[in-house]
């Protein structure tokens, strides 16, 4: 111990020592509610050692084997801020993997809603009634009331169709408007993270002092930052966090590298792209998420909310033309990913599906070959085309063909009339522009035709029949009511000759609707199970990180009371030594 006054200095070590441990526990007790605070410890060193003497040194190491040292008192070695790295990012991870399936959980939760209930009638309802009136008028076809009640309940159908759809759109759009959000929240993030980073290492740089609620604050900014995308970090010497996104920079020691938009003309969809790396003049753009790889937990590429946004609203408002011709597996890659674009491609589908079929039963076609002069080619050409079926086709009250079509297309007829070399007239049908994509002499695509589509773009309820019921084709020529036709009809709901999704069963008109709202119903089971067990995971993970760095009010409670007590013993130490010091100058000394 030292002597003399320098005792009075051992004592006033300890007691700064203790008076420092009361207010950072004080600051714990505090800050016990406050969102995002790290619990911090006061780790006591040993100060100097004066050597009195040396003893004989051991003939192996050449060492004291002891010293007679006095201490000099205690000091605060450091104020530990308590983080379990490990978890953070264990936390981190798999809160950014529950926030993309709650985000595809939400989108078909969302579907599922407008596909049972549109605008207070469910669509498979109208599919029914539909069916109802074409069987009424199979019992009797030449009944003016059953054929109006048909083109009624064709026009709810195209209605509902319509607005069911335009649902799905809106929904995108307001997806949209989440992903742009996301996207800019991010960006703020990895500003604010890059601003406490140029704070914390100045605050640092001399080695003084460590930022402790700074650093609080950037670790608050990582865990928001961990749910919305796949981040990773690492703290560098300094103090700075690194931190990448999907894999690719977003804030280093500089700055943040921050996301930017690409939005498409026609949709208005706003795709998270990397700003720095695209070339804007050349329009070409690094995306952000890439969607070639397989999602999953096993590739980790199936956390963050804003992929979940961005994979569930899609790349494009889908038609009949996201399943046409597609193999099972192309559809799966593309369209399947998403499950708004799945069942807009899917509505637009069955609708299709109804308006062809009710359509080729009431105006039939077959193929012929006719030779013919072409205007555009200017000669006589000879072609397979599809023309009216006059042998097998029915007619309305006029008893004159071509048999009208229930469902027409807004600028196109169902019908062109064709002159042969013979002078006979045909009726062709105006076919879909449809087939393999060709290409210009630059090489780029042909856009094709999308009016000529029997797609809900495009379809309505046939304007001649709205005015006259009468010209519905339910007659044969000869004047006779159609029975052969409305048997065929009866069946129309019935035949297997539909699909889900390219690589599966063919099913009936009656049981698409069912399957496609019971795919999107597993699909939705899937992501709720998926992100309610990961929500019960990052509570667990959550529990043990806050074992850290929460603050145990009873904990600090038992802390103050301790170092209260050693301040308590550090003030009566200086007392004892003051008395016995004044009692050596005024007793001893005289």
């Amino acid at each position: 111990m030292a002597n003399g006054m320098g005792t009075l200095y051992v004592g006033k070590s300890g007691l700064v020592g203790a008076q420092n441990a009361i207010n950072t526990t004080a600051n714990n007790l505090t800050n016990v509610n406050t969102k995002g605070y790290v619990r911090e410890q006061v780790v006591f060193n040993d100060m100097e050692y004066s050597t009195l003497a040396l003893t004989k040194k051991s003939h192996t190491t050449n060492q004291s084997v002891n010293m007679k040292q006095s201490g000099l008192g205690v000091t605060i070695g450091d104020v530990v801020h308590s983080r379990d790295l490990f978890l953070d990012k264990y936390y981190r991870a798999e809160s950014g993997r529950q926030s993309f399936y709650e985000a595809c959980y939400t989108t078909t939760s969302e579907i599922h809603e407008l596909l049972q209930e549109t605008e207070g009638e469910q669509f498979q309802e109208v599919l029914a009634k539909l069916n109802e009136a074409i069987q009424e008028l199979a019992k009797e076809p030449g009944s003016a009331i059953n054929q109006n009640l048909v083109i009624q309940k064709a026009t709810l159908f195209v209605e509902r169709s319509q607005a069911l759809y335009d649902g799905l759109k809106e929904y995108q759009l307001n997806m949209n408007k989440q992903i742009m959000d996301t996207t800019n929240r991010i960006n703020e993030i990895g500003k604010k993270i890059s601003d406490y980073n140029e704070i914390i290492m100045r605050v640092e740089a001399g080695k003084m002092e460590t930022a402790m609620t700074l650093r609080d604050e950037r670790d608050l900014l990582l865990d928001e930052l961990g749910t919305l995308a796949n981040v990773t970090y690492a703290e560098v010497p300094g103090g700075c966090v690194k931190v990448k996104l999907e894999g690719v920079d977003f804030v280093d020691e500089i700055c943040c590298h921050q996301m930017d938009f690409r939005v498409d003309d026609i949709t208005g969809f706003a795709t998270p792209i990397w700003k720095e790396l695209s070339n804007y003049p050349r329009k070409e753009y690094v995306d952000v998420f890439d969607f070639s790889n397989d999602i999953s937990t096993e590739l980790n590429t199936d956390i963050g909310k804003l992929k979940g946004l961005v994979m569930s609203r899609g790349t494009d408002v889908a038609d009949f033309r996201n399943l046409y011709g597609l193999t099972e597996k192309e559809f799966q890659d593309t369209t399947g990913l998403s499950p708004v674009m799945t069942v807009q491609a899917q509505v637009d589908s069955i609708v299709r599906d109804v308006v062809n079929k009710l359509n080729d039963l009431f105006s039939p076609t077959v193929e012929k070959e006719i030779t013919y002069y072409d205007a555009k080619e200017g000669k006589n050409v000879t072609r397979t085309l599809k023309v009216w079926d006059e042998e097998n086709g029915t007619v309305g009250n006029t008893l004159k063909g071509p048999g009208e079509e229930l469902f027409s297309r807004r600028f196109h007829s169902r019908y062109r009339e064709v002159i042969d070399t013979d002078g006979n007239r045909w009726y062709a049908l105006n076919e879909e522009d449809l087939g393999p994509v060709e290409y210009d002499d630059a090489g780029n695509p042909i856009g094709k035709d999308d009016s000529t589509y029997y797609n809900l773009k495009n379809i309505i309820v046939n304007p001649i029949l709205i005015d006259d019921e009468g010209k519905l084709p339910t007659f044969e020529k000869n004047g006779e009511e159609s029975h052969r036709l409305m048997n065929e009809m009866k069946h129309a709901w019935k035949d297997r000759e539909f699909r889900l999704t390219p690589g599966s069963l063919p099913i009936s008109i009656e049981d698409y609707y069912d399957n496609m709202v019971g795919a999107q119903a597993t699909n939705g089971n899937v992501f709720n199970g998926v992100s309610r067990s990961l929500s019960d995971s990052v509570t667990a993970i959550g529990n043990q990180r806050e074992q850290v760095i929460g603050v145990s009010s009873d904990e600090e409670l038992s802390n103050m009371i301790k170092y209260q007590s050693a301040y308590n013993a550090a003030s009566r130490f200086i007392n004892t030594v003051d008395s016995m010091i004044e009692h050596i100058i005024t007793q001893l000394g005289s």
